[in-house]
């Protein structure tokens, strides 16, 4: 037991790795022989029947790794958060399988989120000093927690789109926040972050590049919760430690630049979708940012990776700026220069249309 303890983060990383990679050649034939597969259509523009199923992988390979290298670790949290991904895991292979309206898989959604909210205690509790805010009274705080989550969930259910983007991203998150549990000396989170991303560096083998299957669903929701936890928890552990590399009103601004890219496009789309296309937020379409690059002619590895190294860049950003700047001017500052950088792949098509260079993908 003493020797699990020791190499448990380590062992987290390579068990999740191993079982998501090896499970999934055979999810991808079962999925073939049962007719399980994703069509191509006007909007998804993959050539040939793809298994949407790649998520039952990653939760597998997260989940069994996850509470395997746990065991000897006591959390009041733990029950409530794979309560939570069980919930959600159920409801995004349901989706994939045979799609629910909306308000169904916003249901699941909520009921997953206000079981590690309210019954785990997973949640905002604080501004932490940004824009002078401070504690949050319970109801704010839980309110506010269930948009942060459900925000989170559907920005990286819509940015599933394009072959590695949304892997990629929790690759990011994943290993950014593992960094600093370990400085925090937080080793359930340190485990749980090492095991999304060992699953996540394994179905990038089968996703990125020639995808030969798809998280779904079942992924993408699972991936956004957990990010959000992430989130939240960090913010948590960052106020409770007596030695931090950031000021604790920086951590909302360093939280913010972590998920900045599927935050930002969600909000640019939703608004789109509600203000000028005058029609539901959940309405699927090709506005997204990553569907632009594809649109000027990037292939789905070139822009996922552009994606991932802009949002990576924000991350390094916003933790050399820290000293020298303020929250609310670094906040703003993050904002203002990634809504500038969204609007680039849209001027570079609009150009092409002008030359009469664009040829739609």
């Amino acid at each position: 037991m003493e020797y699990l303890q020791t190499y448990a983060p380590v062992l987290a990383l390579l068990l999740a790795f191993g079982i998501t990679f090896f499970s999934i050649p055979a999810i991808i034939r079962l999925s073939l022989v049962k007719r399980l597969y994703d069509v191509p259509d006007d909007r998804k523009k993959h050539a040939t029947r793809i298994s949407p199923l790649g998520g039952m992988a990653i939760f597998g390979g997260m989940i069994i790794s996850f509470v395997f290298c746990t065991a000897h670790i006591p959390n009041p949290a733990l029950n409530s958060v794979l309560v939570a991904l069980f919930v959600l895991f159920i409801t995004g292979v349901k989706d994939d399988l045979y799609p629910l309206v909306p308000y169904k898989k916003m249901l699941g959604q909520i009921l997953a989120v206000l079981i590690v909210v309210v019954q785990g205690d997973i949640r905002l509790e604080s501004f932490y000093g940004l824009f002078d805010v401070h504690l949050l009274p319970y109801a704010v705080s839980v309110g506010l927690s269930l948009v942060f989550f459900l925000g989170i969930i559907n920005s990286f259910n819509f940015i599933d789109g394009i072959n590695g983007l949304s892997s990629s991203l929790g690759v990011l998150v994943s290993a950014t926040y593992a960094l600093w549990f370990y400085y925090l000396n937080e080793p359930l989170f340190l485990i749980l972050s090492l095991a999304i991303l060992g699953a996540q560096l394994a179905f990038l083998r089968y996703n990125l590049v020639n995808a030969k299957i798809f998280m779904g669903d079942s992924g993408s929701m699972i991936l956004g919760f957990l990010a959000a936890l992430l989130t939240i928890y960090f913010l948590q552990a960052n106020e409770r430690a007596e030695e931090v590399v950031l000021r604790k009103i920086d951590a909302m601004v360093f939280a913010f630049a972590v998920i900045i890219i599927p935050v930002l496009d969600t909000l640019r789309v939703v608004l789109f979708r509600i203000f000028v296309l005058k029609r539901s937020p959940f309405t699927a379409d090709r506005n997204h940012i990553h569907h632009t690059l594809l649109d000027i002619g990037l292939s789905h590895t070139q822009a996922s990776l552009i994606l991932f190294g802009v949002n990576a860049a924000f991350v390094i950003v916003a933790f050399l700026l820290n000293p020298f700047m303020r929250a609310s001017l670094l906040f703003g500052l993050l904002l203002l220069v990634a809504l500038g950088l969204s609007q680039i792949p849209f001027l570079i098509k609009k150009a092409q249309k002008k030359r009469g260079t664009y040829k739609p993908h």
